[in-house]
């Protein structure tokens, strides 16, 4: 048996494109649940940019156990809600379909502190819960997101 002009390429790029349309889609409500799940301080300093000391001694790599010391610059300033406002879907171009959600950024450098805590600060994840719960059943969502039957344009 033979099968004429099915047009494979056109059908099978666009399954892609709606797979990743709806893996979009679940990572924009993965974003949506860690904002919701983000704690919100009182603190508002304002800040400026210092250079401070930043020492610490690594426990892999090629200087573990060696004490690291070097210059850094560091933000001072906190405004309550910077740290959910932070949080973005973002597409990464060089490979189709791979998104991440990120928190923080150059001047909240702080999020991966509250999310697994530190020596004097106990965890308050927000990221890790809202990615459990909202991709409980994610090749599910998927998949209601691809058309059972692609239509192609001749």
């Amino acid at each position: 048996m033979r099968v004429a002009n099915w047009k494979a390429k056109e059908i099978f790029s666009q399954v892609r494109e709606e797979a990743i349309a709806a893996v979009i889609g679940v990572m924009d409500d993965v974003a949506a649940a860690a904002r919701a799940r983000c704690p919100v301080g009182t603190v508002t300093r304002s800040g400026d940019t210092v250079m401070k000391v930043i020492s610490f001694t690594p426990r892999k790599g090629r200087n573990k156990g060696q004490p690291v010391s070097f210059m850094g610059k560091q933000w001072t300033g906190r405004e309550p809600g910077s740290l959910r406002d932070s949080i973005r879907r973002v597409l990464k171009p060089e490979r189709p379909g791979n998104v991440r959600v990120y928190a923080g950024n150059t001047r909240v450098f702080y999020a991966h502190m509250v999310e697994y805590g530190t020596a004097k600060m106990s965890p308050r994840p927000f990221m890790r819960f809202a990615f459990r719960e909202t991709t409980g059943n994610l090749v599910a969502k998927i998949e209601q997101g691809i058309g059972k039957v692609p239509e192609v344009k001749k």
